[in-house]
């Protein structure tokens, strides 16, 4: 498993934990955005753009160019609009990938636009912008 490949996984959002939720409803595609100390940290893609949780909120999410999206398998019509979210996240043990549909991947986004993501996370970071990660066991 690479940085920047996109696989099909059970995600679990924030806001479904938070009510108490313990697997994802449906599966979608997720992108592994790092891997440090031997978890994955797997942000998901979606085709709606995110609703702010609180009045007044700005949500943190990159929308996936259309050359990115043919590269993950999401289709070449004009008008659709897929996100990848950032304030929203799963990390997963290496040896546990049990909500994982399938460890192959379904594609793989390129160098060039994941690091156009990572530095968005990494100023969100240090703006300390409210990220809901959530370990998955």
């Amino acid at each position: 498993m690479k940085r920047g490949e996109v696989y099909r996984f059970h995600y679990l959002w924030g806001h479904e934990a938070a009510r108490g939720e313990e697997s994802g409803r449906k599966i979608r595609r997720v992108c592994l955005m790092m891997e440090v100390n031997g978890w994955l940290y797997l942000f998901p893609i979606s085709g709606q753009a995110p609703q702010p949780r609180e009045p007044g909120e700005e949500r943190l999410y990159e929308t996936i160019p259309e050359t990115e999206r043919h590269r993950v398998g999401l289709g070449a019509e004009a008008e659709k609009v897929s996100h990848l979210i950032l304030d929203d996240y799963n990390k997963v043990k290496l040896d546990e990938l049990y909500d994982f549909e399938s460890v192959t991947p379904v594609g793989s986004f390129s160098p060039r636009f994941l690091e156009k993501v990572a530095q968005r996370f990494i100023n969100a970071m240090r703006d300390r912008r409210p990220i809901a990660g959530l370990t998955r066991r």
